[in-house]
């Protein structure tokens, strides 16, 4: 690999099937500098002797797995970008890759060389400091509206996206409120072979309990006082499609049995009805509530949990991605200028500092509120730092902030060096939480909803947020 072409992106495959090594050169040669191997060592110390960009890696190898030598990879050339092949796929496979540091999982045998191409090219444009596309707002050729960000965390959660998009298994996804669950709801049923069929999103929350069932399946005619009329279910009307059921950790108890029951047969039966009726509905929930411990608390079931659960994404906060603010930003200012016909409008050098500085506890429904307020303020094509809203401090007040926790005082300490990186700026973060809370809490009079309001925060996450860092939301809260 060393004296390859600087234009070219330098590609390995790693494949114990040779006559298969020829084929992958012969798609790839014309777009990279390609090398191949058919065994773990001698990619290994191809590795250990010069750079690559992408590697592609076959699973099953001899000598050593090609988890064992993504591993390695990841040790020796921390920027190259590794894509998993094979023969067997799981997805209990496919999620162990991904979680141990793979762009990307590519299944034998290979249909679509313009389909690879396109993946490999988007895995080199990340390896060389890149930024790959983004998706559109809507639709998309890629099938993932909405979807921004060139974070790690957020490229995995695109792999598991195109991974997921045409299984029919439930589909799990949690995150704290704010972090776009309903998108990466959408983009699954957008980017599966349930596409041209309905999507129906549904708040398990907002519905009173004595009619939730009412509507996921349906009633007939007289089932209870004021069913004046055949009602259809959510589950009919989703019926072929995707049944998105959010803040699943909401539901009331008895509704989780009946759904639980939903999910096991394959049927519904409508309130006050005699027979069930078979529906292929693929579920897919979310929730920004702890499952586990909910199982633990006897607040949700457990055998409900592992049913919603055999694919599962995780999304991250926003303060865990900070890289992604700067492009999430972008566009929803694009997208707040094109509703309200102001279009070119940017952000200053110092605005977008004070985004990227802030850790944003409501994530991207805060950011989006955050830059409406500002877009609305501004008057000119340039929204300057003093246009967002006051809880973002400005680039003066956070070097200010950043000074002081490197002073030591007498009453205190400050960053320490004898910790790793994450967990030192995950102190000061929490540190941050804690003194904008309890200084919300005090100006509105321990009112959550004011609160919320004032913020910007989710209602639910400010609550959990409060109750995590031992504030009290004070009598006046409702």
């Amino acid at each position: 690999m060393p004296g390859a072409p600087k234009g070219l992106p330098r590609v390995a495959v790693v494949d114990d099937d040779v006559r298969l090594l020829e084929t992958w050169r012969e798609i790839l040669a014309p777009s990279f500098e390609v090398s191949a191997f058919h065994d773990a060592t001698a990619a290994l110390q191809a590795f250990e002797r010069g750079p690559v960009d992408v590697a592609l890696l076959d699973v099953q190898l001899p000598g050593a797995s090609g988890l064992d030598l993504l591993a390695h990879l990841r040790r020796l050339q921390p920027r190259a970008q590794a894509i998993m092949i094979t023969g067997n796929a799981t997805v209990e496979m496919a999620v162990e890759a991904l979680h141990g540091g793979a762009f990307d999982f590519l299944c034998k045998p290979i249909e679509n060389p313009d389909q690879i191409i396109r993946r490999v090219t988007s895995a080199a444009e990340r390896a060389r400091g890149g930024e790959p596309t983004a998706a559109p707002d809507k639709g998309g050729g890629d099938g993932r509206p909405g979807i921004v960000g060139v974070s790690e965390a957020m490229e995995r959660v695109r792999a598991l996206i195109d991974h997921f998009a045409n299984s029919a298994s439930a589909t799990l996804i949690t995150g704290e409120s704010g972090t776009g669950k309903e998108l990466v709801a959408r983009a699954l049923h957008s980017g599966g072979a349930r596409k041209n069929r309905p999507f129906i999103a549904v708040n398990c929350g907002a519905i009173a309990e004595a009619l939730i069932d009412s509507e996921l399946y349906g009633h007939e005619r007289g089932a209870f006082t004021g069913a004046h009329a055949r009602h259809t279910g959510l589950f009919d009307a989703a019926d072929g499609g995707v049944l998105f059921l959010d803040e699943i950790g909401d539901m009331p108890p008895q509704t989780q049995v009946r759904l639980l029951r939903v999910l096991q047969e394959g049927e519904v039966r409508p309130v006050g009805a005699t027979q069930s009726h078979t529906v292929d509905v693929r579920v897919v929930a979310a929730t920004n509530v702890d499952l586990k411990r909910a199982m633990r608390e006897g607040k949700f079931r457990e055998d409900l949990y592992y049913r919603l659960s055999p694919l599962r994404i995780d999304l991250p906060a926003l303060r865990d991605r900070l890289e992604d603010i700067p492009h999430i930003a972008r566009r929803l200012l694009d997208r707040h200028g094109r509703r309200v016909g102001r279009t070119g409008v940017s952000f200053s050098e110092a605005a977008m500092a004070a985004l990227t500085a802030y850790p944003w506890p409501g994530n991207v429904r805060e950011l989006a509120n955050a830059i409406e307020f500002a877009l609305t303020l501004s008057k000119g094509d340039v929204i300057e730092a003093h246009h967002l809203p006051s809880y973002v401090p400005s680039r003066q007040e956070t070097a200010g902030a950043a000074a002081g926790a490197r002073a030591p005082s007498t009453g205190g300490r400050g960053v320490s060096l004898d910790v790793p990186y994450s967990e030192a700026r995950a102190e000061v973060l929490r540190e941050f939480d804690r003194a904008y809370l309890e200084e919300l809490m005090q100006e509105t009079g321990g009112n959550l909803s004011a609160a919320a309001r004032r913020s910007g925060i989710d209602r639910s996450n400010l609550r959990r947020m409060l109750r995590q860092l031992g504030i009290a939301a004070g009598a006046g809260a409702d």
